[in-house]
């Protein structure tokens, strides 16, 4: 992976200072580009061609390229190339990237099978064109005011402008309703994400930009539809081997992240299949209920891969030093262990496989169930049960049943979709108001809520709003931090609209979650593994905000509360509450930790 960063000025210093705060992306080499129009930034992870061969910014004719990402077919693409005269010096995907820009324009991104977030200045004819790859991957945030065009891959480098950067209000609620800000919004007015599978082109004079979609998920999906349901189910298997063996593809060490849980156990199993004695690694917490290692390790014997896993605690600088790292608030506290797993994966190697995208392409989530419940069981026995329900009392415990039941009895009859938003959120609308008073905003503003009734506008939903900016964003964040290479072969992008095609009873049979990919492990993988209940990546955030000095100071301080829009009455309310066990607000005052940690002490 690397970092980019640029600008539609003349600043050589500017330039370096941006770069700087991407080091952690790009420990390797740094470089920089700059002339009369634009300052082009970039800092390196070496991960193909390790010569200076590969240094970046990178020039082409009349072309310049900044890059972050990995283009798994680049040697195809190469290929093609070269038999129609192109020569190429490096051994790089990025001179393909270039090539391939001269030859085909901004559609040569649809030939790429990747992840990628790059910018490639056309000095004749004073264009900047930007692209982001079809599933938000890497991340890419810009920011325009009419003159001046900035573009990063993360805020933090945006931020070294000194523009007065206010919060915006639509993305505070995003944060709040769903742990993450989706979209195009940022924490911030005026800044923005260059959205999964969009292009924007920059035009130097007249300052204007123009932005395009070159890849259409649900067009891609009613093209499978026409291939009948056999030959679809024979070729997710190949094409899913063919994903994960692509991503193989480095002049680095490679090895794959093993949680235990099918989606990462099947990936390593085929990587065995053809590599042997690769590393795989995962961490275990002490607390039973939230530590999967022994899985891990039963994986890891029966594919025979050199495991490594350690036992490691949440500590409060890990903490800080994370949420120090974010660009805006991110209420997912997955991402700290994932911190952790990508810290020891990042002391064997370069490149690590990931089971992100699994669940929502395959259909692994518990809303996915109660989707399927909620058409059998009658309204009149939600009624009567509401009260006894929500009478259980809160754990600290993972994901509990009672849990589950309460969020489903809440949310019934609401629309498929908000239903399945709303069970996924952590302020709905009611308590976001008491939260926020006059800069709450309706989710319905914000976010875009599918009105059809199908499995499939559920994982849709997920594939364009959560994955992107919850899942992928943690890994990036996670990932990087140690200069560690991620890569998600779930999400490549012939396997996604294929598996998304199928019928439901293909994702979901009889309340078995992930059925295709279950039936697809049982050649790999030893069955206990298979039909485990899953678990997720998560902490005991309830045991934190009961036990941690540090976050009860963020919660219960006033000060922190002094030009917020955060109501502190309500706020001390929900932690009294939390503290005498009356209820388990730990998600909702772990959003408001976060957000009062960040803006206090981020970069």
């Amino acid at each position: 992976m690397c970092g980019i960063a640029g600008f539609n000025w003349e600043d050589p210093i500017l330039i370096g200072q941006m770069a700087e705060t991407l080091k952690h992306r790009g420990p390797d080499d740094r470089g920089a580009y700059v002339d009369d129009r634009v300052s082009l930034g970039h800092t390196r992870l070496s991960i193909l061609d390790l010569s200076q061969k590969g240094h970046q910014p990178m020039c082409f004719r009349d072309y310049v390229i900044v890059y972050n990402g990995e283009i798994y077919n680049f040697l195809e693409i190469r290929n093609e190339l070269e038999s129609i005269g192109y020569k190429f010096t490096s051994g790089t995907d990025t001179e393909v990237i270039l090539a391939a820009y001269f030859r085909w324009g901004a559609s040569c991104v649809t030939k790429f099978n990747g992840m990628w977030a790059f910018c490639i200045y056309d000095r004749e004819k004073q264009t900047l064109f930007l692209s982001r790859d079809r599933f938000g991957i890497k991340p890419l945030y810009y920011y325009f005011d009419g003159r001046r065009f900035i573009f990063a891959s993360e805020l933090k480098a945006i931020k070294k402008h000194g523009i007065p950067l206010e919060i915006d209000t639509a993305g505070l609620n995003f944060y709040f309703y769903q742990k993450y800000i989706g979209g195009e919004s940022t924490i911030y007015k005026n800044c923005r994400k260059l959205k999964p599978s969009e292009n924007l082109l920059f035009e130097l004079n007249p300052r204007r930009i123009t932005i395009s979609k070159h890849f259409n998920l649900e067009a891609e999906i009613r093209k499978w539809s026409y291939v009948s349901v056999g030959e679809r189910l024979e070729a997710v298997e190949e094409v899913l081997k063919d994903a994960v063996l692509n991503r193989l593809i480095a002049d680095v060490p490679v090895g794959s992240f093993l949680s235990g849980g099918v989606d990462s156990s099947l990936i390593s199993a085929i990587i065995s299949q053809s590599k042997k004695d690769f590393d795989t690694f995962s961490i275990g917490f002490r607390d039973e209920s939230y530590n999967e290692l022994e899985y891990s390790k039963i994986v890891a014997e029966h594919i025979k891969t050199s495991h490594h896993c350690e036992y490691m605690d949440v500590s409060e600088g890990i903490i800080q030093k994370v949420i120090s790292e974010m660009d805006e608030p991110f209420g997912d506290s997955s991402v700290f262990p994932t911190y952790l797993l990508s810290r020891i994966t990042r002391q064997k190697v370069t490149v690590s496989l990931s089971g992100d995208g699994g669940d929502e392409v395959f259909g692994g989530y518990d809303t996915y169930k109660a989707y399927k419940w909620a058409k059998f069981v009658p309204s009149s026995l939600v009624k009567l049960s509401r009260l006894l329900i929500n009478a259980i009392p809160p754990s600290d415990k993972k994901v509990t049943l009672g849990f589950k039941m309460k969020r489903f009895v809440r949310d019934y009859g609401e629309s498929c979709n908000r239903r399945h938003l709303n069970w996924m959120a952590t302020f709905i609308d009611s308590t976001r108001a008491n939260l926020l008073g006059e800069s709450f905003v309706p989710a319905e503003n914000f976010i875009r809520c599918s009105s059809e009734d199908t499995l499939l506008s559920l994982q849709l939903n997920d594939i364009h709003n959560y994955l992107a900016e919850d899942i992928l964003k943690k890994v990036d964040l996670a990932s990087m931090l140690v200069s560690l290479e991620a890569r998600v072969p779930y999400l490549d992008y012939r396997l996604v609209p294929l598996v998304l095609s199928l019928p439901e009873k293909y994702k979901i049979r009889f309340l078995r979650t992930k059925w295709l990919l279950k039936k697809t492990a049982e050649k790999f993988l030893p069955p206990g593994i298979i039909d485990r209940p899953k678990r997720g990546f998560t902490v005991p955030v309830s045991s934190w905000i009961t036990n941690s000095p540090l976050i009860r100071e963020y919660l219960a301080n006033r000060k922190y509360y002094e030009n917020s829009p955060l109501n502190f009455d309500y706020t001390q309310r929900l932690f009294n509450e939390h503290i005498s066990r009356q209820s388990d607000n730990a998600r909702e005052l772990w959003l408001i930790f976060v957000y009062n940690f960040w803006k206090s002490n981020a970069r």
